[in-house]
Parts: structure tokens; C-alpha cells; sequence
């Protein structure tokens, strides 16, 4: 399987889709053929997150310390299996180019592209405000993300072991106006209600909550985007709780987990800069097995920790991360945790694919 393929399912198709699920796995299950993993047993898939990787065709210049090694490490470990096990597929969040200007973007791009090659499984892109320097929406800003990922690939959904993954670009949190935001929200909306009863993971760069005790955060990242402000976005994932399993998202280089109204709210730092994170997901039938790891040693670039020393005077700690290394990289239980799936999939067995 190539690195870019991906199941495709437009709009019109996922009511049908939602049908076509439950009545195969009711039938699986009425033939006493579903035999999904259980607590000792395999995981039904895998998955990696990676983000913030700021990929640099000018390293060096103005980007992250060894960004383009590290990149290229989690891309070749997630390939050959060697330091983890090949994962089914792999979802970028976002910031994978480090952009600033539009001039950057396509040859950042390109070289994004030629690492992706040895990829022997599904790549999954989410757009990022590197990718369009904060411009969502504009034609100018997103040729170039279109041009390496394909026109139908800023908002989008797949399906996996019976799970909707829905990929929102809201890369222009902070910074856009009513129209983009609105268009961004109305197709949440209709690809929400059109799988009333699938099983949802949403993957979006910016956060929809705050990952640190709001004050703080919002000193630490020094950006106004460390969540995003709109609050219908929020809403309309909040109404869907009953099947939207999860959250994951990048963009404030810091890794962190809250749980809101029955959906976890996952953020992971990345691997750009410090604490240099990646995660990766095992899926049973009856839960969500996540870890996240630090890359090797040799790859972990403490300077470019920018929530604290050297980028300010002080580190940072809030009422639940009580020490600098906690504030950046989480707690042990934000490192390592479960997310439960029973009350999310009442018609659903999570499953392998054929």
C-alpha cells in the first residue's frame, strides 16, 4: 500500500456507510464470527500520530535544531518496525513543514514528500498553520499543501476497523474570518450527523480545549492560538459525544491529556522541539491503549523547549504540573492511558481489517 492511499468516502456516502457497518457486523455477530480482541488478546490495529515535525528544506536557517533527523527517524521507525511495530497507517497533525512564508511552503513540501516515500503503510495529512501560514481558506496559501496531498485532502474522513477518523482543517483558528470558520464548521456538522452511529476520532491541529490551565498556557505559548476560540466548533464535536471517541491534535509543542463532557483531548508535543514526542495507539473492542514516546536521546533537543528556558527567563508549572517536565511533557498518566470504548460503540465491533 502506497503511503498517500486512502479509503475514500465522500459525503453523500456516509450515511449509507454507517448502515453498511452495523448491518455487517450484526450479522458477524448473529454467525458468531466476530472474534474481537479482548483484554489479553491482540489489538485489532495500530495507529502513529506525528506532528509538529517542521520538516526544513532550508535547515538551519530558522527552523528547529536537527528537525529534518528527527523527522526522518520516526518516519524510517515507523516503516521498518525496528524500534516500535509497524503501525496499520500513520495521521500527520499537522506543522509537518515549517513554512513562515509562503515562498516555503512548496519546497518544504517536496522534501516532506521524499521522506514520506519509504512509508510502507497509509499516510493520513491534516493541514497545519505551517502549512498555509496561518491562512486558511486561501487558495494562494493551500496550493502547495494541495499540490503534494491532493485537492480532497483538507477536510476529509477515512474509515479504519470500523472507526471514522475526520480530518479538520482548522489551521486558521486564530486568525481567520466568520466565512472559513463557518464553511469549516458546517462541514463538521453535516459529516457528524451523517454517521450517527459510527464511532469518531477527530484529528485537528489546534486544540478545541485547553491542554494547561488556561492563564498559564496562554503565557507559555506566547500565541493566541494555544486552543481554538471558536466555540461552535467546540459545540458541535460536544454534541456528538456519544460517538466521537477522542481529540488528537498538535500545535502547542507540549504533550497533554483532559478529558471534557465524555471526550478525551489529546495534544501531543511533537518532535520538533523539546520534550520531542510521538505517540502511538493500539485499538481493542473495549478500549484505546495510548502511549507516547520520546525520540532517542541523541534526538532530544532541550534548547528548543519553548515553553520555558531558553525562550523565556523561567520555566513554567501550572496547579496540575507541578514541575517544569511535567508542564511540557505531561504527567506519567498523560504519557500513558486508555481510552474506554463501550458507551461509544452500542452497534459497533471494533475489527481488523481484511
Amino acid at each position: 500500500m502506497s503511503w498517500l492511499s486512502i479509503t475514500r468516502r465522500g459525503r453523500k456516502d456516509r450515511s449509507l456507510l454507517a448502515a453498511v457497518v452495523v448491518a455487517a457486523m450484526l450479522a458477524l455477530l448473529a454467525a458468531g464470527c466476530a472474534t474481537p480482541a479482548g483484554r489479553g488478546g491482540a489489538p485489532a490495529f495500530s495507529f502513529l500520530q506525528i506532528n509538529d515535525t517542521h520538516v526544513d528544506a532550508d535547515a538551519g536557517k530558522d527552523g528547529y535544531e536537527k528537525a529534518n533527523e528527527k523527522a526522518r527517524w520516526l518516519i524510517e521507525a515507523a516503516a521498518s518496525g525496528r524500534h516500535f511495530a509497524r503501525p496499520d497507517f500513520v495521521v500527520g497533525v499537522g506543522d509537518l513543514i515549517h513554512g513562515e512564508r509562503v515562498e516555503n511552503l512548496a519546497p518544504d513540501l517536496r522534501l516532506l514528500h521524499e521522506m514520506l516515500k519509504p512509508l510502507r503503510v497509509s499516510f493520513y495529512p491534516v493541514v497545519g498553520n505551517h502549512e498555509v501560514v496561518q491562512q486558511e481558506g486561501s487558495a494562494k496559501h493551500e496550493q502547495a499543501y494541495h499540490e503534494t496531498f491532493g485537492d480532497d485532502r483538507v477536510n476529509y474522513t477515512f474509515t479504519h476497523g470500523g472507526i471514522l477518523f475526520i480530518a479538520l482543517n482548522n489551521s486558521g483558528a486564530c486568525c481567520v474570518g466568520p466565512a472559513v470558520v463557518k464553511s469549516r464548521n458546517d462541514w463538521l456538522r453535516r459529516e457528524l450527523e451523517g454517521a450517527p452511529g459510527v464511532p469518531k476520532i477527530i484529528l485537528c491541529h489546534i486544540p478545541l480545549v485547553p491542554l494547561r490551565e488556561e492563564a498559564v498556557l496562554a503565557k507559555s505559548f506566547g500565541f493566541r492560538s494555544y486552543m481554538d476560540h471558536d466555540g461552535e466548533t467546540l459545540r458541535i464535536v460536544e454534541t456528538h459525544a456519544n460517538s466521537v471517541i477522542a481529540v488528537l491534535s498538535g500545535h502547542l509543542h507540549l504533550t497533554g491529556v483532559t478529558r471534557r463532557n465524555g471526550i478525551v483531548h489529546v495534544s501531543i508535543a511533537g518532535t520538533a522541539s523539546y520534550p520531542c514526542d510521538y505517540a502511538l495507539y493500539r485499538v481493542f473492542a473495549d478500549r484505546i491503549e495510548a502511549r507516547v514516546h520520546q525520540l532517542p536521546a541523541r534526538l532530544v533537543t532541550p534548547k528548543t523547549n519553548i515553553h520555558g528556558k531558553p525562550r523565556y527567563p523561567r520555566d513554567f508549572v501550572d496547579a496540575k504540573h507541578p514541575t517544569p517536565w511535567q508542564y511540557v511533557a505531561g504527567r506519567a498518566d498523560e504519557r500513558t492511558f486508555t481510552i474506554p470504548l463501550a458507551n461509544k460503540i452500542p452497534t459497533h465491533t471494533i475489527r481488523k481489517e481484511p
